[in-house]
């Protein structure tokens, strides 16, 4: 009931959210700008948003086997595609919950899962810094949030890197953490082999040009509303507001996205109504229809599984009343 109710009031704040959106825009102007949209366009957002999380697929293989995770490639599907239901969490910490699929799969224990997603999720961040720096120049305020990022991720590298920092780290987690000692150590084992300096710039601009794609969906968006702009201006704004939402720990990024979309848009001269039916179109086709993927992958293949599972057990059941 707890967990339903957080995912109700998910939904209830991203209703509350796009009503401020429409009233900011007029709901009478934006109906109109939404009327002009081709909407055929957004089955191209669709593809190149799929395209996006191919790449990322494969970065997310490559630090699993890093960590010592094998998994076959269904069941690596379904454990990633699953996650991407988790997009709307906060920061989208709730991809940790991957880390319990593979464990309900193969039982491998949380402390190497963890740091998989831990890493992987930061790969995310620097590939969308990376690509934020292409229009930085636009938009000179931007370059603050980006070098935050940067210094976060270089203090959490320097950590994991440095023995003496690690170890004295893990001393003092030790002494607290009892009988679950074992796994703090196993977790950052885990961080220093998914952190190798070489893969782990590798997997960043494997994360960028991944990440270009959904910026290439709202470049095509925009053109789709009848608008133009270039794509340098499409990546800076898409990226920017990606990251944006990101480190707001908001759920989704919900609001502040949208918010940093609209506001850049018109910042390179686009009409409010424009602006802001842009960005609830690139929202659908990037942040929801993730979200229902995901939903969906795991409702199906999950009753799948508990499908073969149920007639295993009864052939069981059947050979036994034979014997």
């Amino acid at each position: 009931m707890e967990k339903n109710s957080k995912v109700w009031l998910i939904v209830l704040f991203a209703v509350v959210v796009y009503l401020l959106m429409g009233i900011y825009a007029d709901f009478g102007k934006l109906a109109l700008a939404m009327k002009d949209f081709r909407w055929t366009f957004l089955f191209l957002l669709f593809a190149l948003t799929t395209t996006n999380y191919l790449f990322r697929f494969l970065k997310w293989d490559f630090f699993l086997k890093r960590a010592g995770v094998h998994l076959n490639l269904k069941d690596n599907l379904f454990v990633f595609f699953s996650g991407l239901s988790m997009i709307i969490t906060p920061g989208k910490v709730g991809e940790i919950w991957k880390g319990w699929l593979i464990k309900d799969i193969n039982g491998e224990e949380l402390s190497k899962t963890i740091p998989v997603v831990t890493v992987e999720r930061i790969t995310d961040v620097l590939g969308l810094a990376i690509l934020s720096l292409l229009g930085v120049l636009y938009y000179k305020q931007g370059i603050y949030l980006i070098l935050v990022l940067v210094l976060l991720f270089s203090i959490f590298f320097a950590t994991v890197k440095s023995k003496t920092t690690s170890n004295w780290i893990i001393s003092k987690l030790e002494t607290k953490m009892g009988k679950y000692a074992g796994n703090i150590k196993t977790m950052h084992k885990t961080f220093e082999a998914t952190m190798e300096l070489k893969g782990l710039i590798g997997m960043s601009l494997l994360s960028a040009f991944g990440w270009f794609f959904e910026c290439l969906g709202m470049y095509i968006v925009i053109l789709g509303f009848n608008q133009s702009i270039n794509i340098t201006r499409a990546t800076f704004i898409f990226s920017f507001a990606s990251l944006a939402g990101a480190v707001s720990m908001i759920p989704g990024g919900l609001g502040i996205a949208e918010a940093t979309i609209s506001g850049l848009l018109q910042f390179f001269g686009f009409v409010p109504a424009t602006s802001v039916g842009i960005a609830i179109i690139v929202r659908f086709g990037t942040l929801w229809y993730g979200a229902i993927m995901g939903l969906s992958v795991y409702l199906v293949f999950k009753r799948k599984k508990d499908g073969k599972k149920n007639k295993s057990l009864k052939y069981k059941e059947q050979l036994i009343e034979m014997v």
